[in-house]
Order: C-alpha cells, then sequence, then structure tokens
C-alpha cells in the first residue's frame, strides 16, 4: 500500500526506572535523512535506533525524540533519589577521609545533587539490556502509529491520484476524437485553392502531395496518445505497489509533462489545445502531491 512521507508518531510505557515517550516526525526528503534525540542515559543506543527507523521506512526526514520522565510516584521517586544519595554520601565521605579532609566541611547536599545527577543510571550489562528492550518497544511503538498515518495520508493521496488521472484520460479522448480535424481542414483549404487555379501541373501537384504528406508526419499525435496511456496504466500499477514509489511516481508525472507539451507543440487546433492546457494542470497538481509519496 502506498504511504505518504507525512505522518506523526508517539508512544509512551512505564519501566522500572521510569517512564519513557519517544516521538516520531515525519517529513518530504528525497533520501533517508534521521535526526536522533535522546538523553544522556541513552545516547549509546543511538545507532540501533537508526537500524529500527531504517527497516521500516525508506525515503524522508525523520525526527525521532526520546525523553525519560518520573513514572508519577513522587514517594518512591524520593525514597529512590533518597537511597542514592546515601550511598554517594558513605562513599564520597570514605574518600575525603582517605585524602586527609574532614567530610562534614567537604561534603554537602548540593555537592551530593550534583554527583547524584552525573551518575551513569546503566553501569551493568542486565541494566544496558533492560534500557535497550524498553527503548525498542516503545520506538517500534512509535513506529506503528507513525506507519499507520503514512497508510492513511498515503490512501487519501492516492485517491486524489485517480481521480485526476481519470480527468486526464478524459481530455486524452477528446484529443483522440478531434487528432485528425486540422489536417482535414488543411486538406480542405488546400484542394479549394487549387480549384481556383486555372490550371496545375505535375510537378506542382507533387509538391502539393509531398507537402500534405509531411504536414501530416509533422502533425500525427498518435505517438504521444499510446504513450500517455502506457504512463497512465504504469502510474495506476504504482499506486497499488507494496513498496516506496515515490521516484517512480515523479519519473512517469515528468514523461507524461513531457509527451503533453509534444502534444500541445504539434496541436494546430484551438479546442485540442485547450484539452492540452488542462492535461497540464492536473498534471502540475500531481507533481506537487507524488513529492508527498514515500
Amino acid at each position: 500500500m502506498i504511504k505518504s512521507m507525512t505522518a506523526y508518531g508517539r508512544a509512551s510505557d512505564s519501566f522500572t526506572f521510569g517512564k519513557l515517550v519517544v516521538e516520531i516526525h515525519s517529513v518530504n526528503r528525497k533520501m533517508l535523512d534521521v535526526t536522533v534525540y535522546l538523553p544522556k542515559e541513552l545516547l549509546r543506543f543511538d545507532i540501533d535506533v537508526r537500524k529500527w527507523l531504517a527497516s521500516e521506512i525508506e525515503r524522508g526526514q525523520i525526527t525521532i525524540r526520546a525523553s525519560m520522565q518520573s513514572d508519577g510516584d513522587a514517594t518512591k521517586n524520593i525514597h529512590q533519589q533518597l537511597v542514592q544519595l546515601q550511598q554517594l554520601h558513605a562513599g564520597w565521605s570514605e574518600v575525603a577521609r582517605t585524602l586527609g579532609y574532614d567530610p562534614q566541611a567537604a561534603i554537602d547536599l548540593t555537592f551530593l545533587v550534583n554527583q547524584l545527577h552525573s551518575s551513569p543510571l546503566i553501569d551493568t550489562k542486565e541494566q544496558e539490556l533492560e534500557y535497550k528492550n524498553a527503548l525498542q518497544r516503545v520506538v517500534h511503538a512509535a513506529l506503528d502509529e507513525l506507519m499507520h498515518m503514512k497508510l492513511e495520508e498515503g490512501k487519501a493521496l492516492a485517491l486524489d491520484m485517480e481521480n485526476r488521472l481519470v480527468s486526464i484520460e478524459k481530455q486524452i479522448k477528446e484529443i483522440e476524437k478531434r487528432k485528425e480535424e486540422p489536417l482535414h481542414r488543411y486538406r480542405k483549404k488546400i484542394t479549394e485553392r487549387i480549384e481556383e487555379m486555372e490550371a496545375i501541373t505535375p510537378d506542382l501537384e507533387e509538391r502539393i502531395s509531398r507537402e500534405l504528406i509531411f504536414l501530416a508526419e509533422r502533425m500525427d499525435v498518435t505517438e504521444e496518445l499510446v504513450r500517455l496511456h502506457s504512463h497512465l496504466d504504469q502510474f495506476r500499477k504504482q499506486l497499488r505497489a507494496d513498496k516506496a514509489v515515490g521516484r517512480t511516481l515523479e519519473f512517469l508525472t515528468q514523461e507524461m509533462l513531457r509527451e503533453t507539451n509534444t502534444l500541445g507543440a504539434k496541436s494546430a487546433d484551438g479546442e485540442v489545445s485547450q484539452f492540452v492546457v488542462m492535461i497540464k494542470s492536473e498534471l502540475e497538481k500531481i507533481r506537487e502531491q507524488v513529492q508527498n509519496f514515500e
């Protein structure tokens, strides 16, 4: 199913160390560009986070932010910090005495709090695995929400594309009905001029025939119309593909614009020119929209 590049996902969960919140925001970008913001305790998992995102997303500018918050139990948090402060006080008091300083004079609450905030929360392999598993779970939950929104946005964009393709096909059918009209008018005009002439030499008749053949070849838009039909069919197939198709759709749109410009240049009919203008108008809108596809 086709996906949009613009989406947002958020997830959170509580663990023994507190609450973990992850937000992911995606916008348009030709290539995959990932920006990761992690708290210092989780910076070691930056590469892992990028791999998790790349496994689901092929292109776009992705910004992911993870934050660690209190789990809401103030009493429990204060008790945990109190235990840690007591452990820090005992440890630093031993250091002060060993170095010959008075612990009461060298160690105060401000010093201990600063040490508490600078102390790493992860100091064992078991803790590292716990934090990594927790981060992975919440990142994938946020990714699921992001991908759901990408799919929903993709459906809306694909429906809009389908409607525009139908409109283009209507204009092409009208052009197909009238593609011979300019040549018929030119032949009629030449015939009338010939009838006005008193005599026609064999050389003049041959020159007129060659001119009509040359004009017919120059004004023939069959090739452009066939290619437009082919590109429209390919465009529809890509809209139903289960992969990233943004670049392919951009290429097909560019090719359809090129064929339409050639069609307009060959046209010598006012109404056909109007149909060409309407086709180009739809294609320009499609070109803007396909930039939102992953």
